[in-house]
C-alpha cells in the first residue's frame, strides 16, 4: 500500500494516494466516509473500475481509439473488447505514479508528465492536479501544458456512497443518447419522458451511464452541475467543464468487506463531451500551447438534517 496525504479543515477530512492520484476518503464532520474505498490488499476491483483516480488525459469512450487531430488520426489502445478506449486505455492517468509536490494542511498538489506519443497522443504533456478544502467544500484544480495540439479532457472519478432513497438533480435538459458501445451516436436529445430526465430529484436509472450537456463550451468559474441527496447528506457540484458524466455503478464489484455492490455509489464526473474528437458539432477537447487546458471542479457538502 502507497503513502497517502490527508488534508482538512475543521469539517471536512480528505485522504488521497498518489496511486492514479485517487481520493480514499472523504469525511464531513466525523462521519463515515462518503466515498466508496477498498484497500488493495483486499481487492483490487474497486481500483479497477476507477474508484477515486484522476482519469485521462482524454476520460470517457473513444471510437476505435482513434483521435484525429489536425490532418493525422492518432491511435490509442483500445481496452473495451477492441471496440472503444475507455479513459484512455490502459495507458490512462488513472494508471500513473503521481508525484506529490506540495503538501499543505489543507492542500494536496501532485503532477504528472507525459511524453509525446504517449498513449497514443501527440505533444509532451504536463499535468498538475490540486486538491484543496475550504471548510466544507473539495475543489479540485486540473491544469495541462502540452507544446503540441492534443485533446484534454480530464475527469475525477470517485464513487459517491448513495442508498436506496437518494435523489439526484441534473442542471442540463439535454443528454447525448448512446449506442450498444456505450458511445455516443452523435445525437442531442430532450431528456424529458426519459429516464434521464433529472431536471426534478429522482433516482438515478440503473442503465444510465451518460452525459449530461450542461453546456457548450467551458465557463471560466465553476457553474452548477448537479445536487445529491443520500444518506442525510447533501452533494454540490460545479464545474468549468460543458459536460457531466453520470453512471449508476450498476456493474460495480461486489466486496462485502467494504459494503461495496453494484448501485451502492454513482460516478459524478464533470469533463468534456465522450467521444468528441469525432464529433465535430460537439464543443472541441483539443487544447495547444497558447490555450492550455484548465479545469476546476468545487464538491460542497452539507448535512440534509
Amino acid at each position: 500500500m502507497t503513502q497517502t496525504y490527508t488534508i482538512r479543515t475543521d469539517r471536512l477530512t480528505a485522504t488521497f494516494d498518489p496511486d492514479g492520484a485517487r481520493m480514499r476518503s472523504l469525511y464531513l464532520d466525523g462521519g463515515p466516509n462518503l466515498i466508496l474505498d477498498v484497500d488493495d490488499a483486499v481487492s483490487a476491483a474497486l481500483r479497477d473500475a476507477y474508484g477515486g483516480t484522476i482519469v485521462g488525459p482524454l476520460a470517457n469512450r473513444v471510437r476505435g481509439g482513434r483521435v484525429p487531430v489536425g490532418d493525422t488520426v492518432h491511435q490509442m489502445r483500445c481496452n473495451e473488447n477492441g471496440i472503444t478506449a475507455l479513459h484512455s486505455g490502459p495507458d490512462g492517468l488513472d494508471r500513473a505514479q503521481w508525484r506529490v509536490t506540495g503538501q499543505h494542511p489543507a492542500r494536496l498538489c501532485l503532477q504528472h508528465s507525459l511524453p509525446h506519443g504517449h498513449g497514443g497522443l501527440p505533444g509532451n504533456r504536463v499535468i498538475d492536479l490540486d486538491y484543496a478544502v475550504e471548510d466544507t467544500t473539495l475543489t479540485t484544480n486540473i491544469r495541462m501544458r502540452t507544446d503540441a495540439p492534443t485533446p484534454a479532457s480530464i475527469a475525477h472519478h470517485p464513487y459517491w456512497r448513495v442508498g436506496p432513497d437518494h435523489r439526484l438533480h441534473i442542471h442540463a435538459d439535454h443528454y447525448l443518447p448512446t449506442d450498444d458501445a456505450n458511445l455516443p451516436t452523435g445525437t442531442i436529445a430532450p431528456v424529458a419522458d426519459t429516464p434521464f430526465d433529472h431536471c426534478t430529484p429522482r433516482a438515478i436509472d440503473p442503465g444510465t451511464d451518460h452525459n449530461f450537456c450542461v453546456a457548450e463550451t467551458t465557463s471560466p468559474s465553476p457553474r452548477p452541475m448537479a445536487v445529491l441527496h443520500t444518506n442525510g447528506h447533501i452533494l454540490r457540484i460545479a464545474s468549468t467543464e460543458p459536460g457531466l458524466q453520470a453512471y449508476s455503478g450498476a456493474f460495480l464489484p461486489t466486496i462485502p468487506q467494504a459494503h461495496i455492490a453494484p448501485l451502492s455509489g454513482i460516478a459524478l464526473e464533470p469533463q468534456g463531451w465522450p467521444d468528441a474528437v469525432n464529433h465535430p458539432h460537439f464543443p472541441s477537447v483539443i487544447v495547444t500551447p497558447d490555450h492550455p487546458y484548465v479545469q476546476i471542479t468545487t464538491y460542497t457538502l452539507q448535512s440534509a438534517t
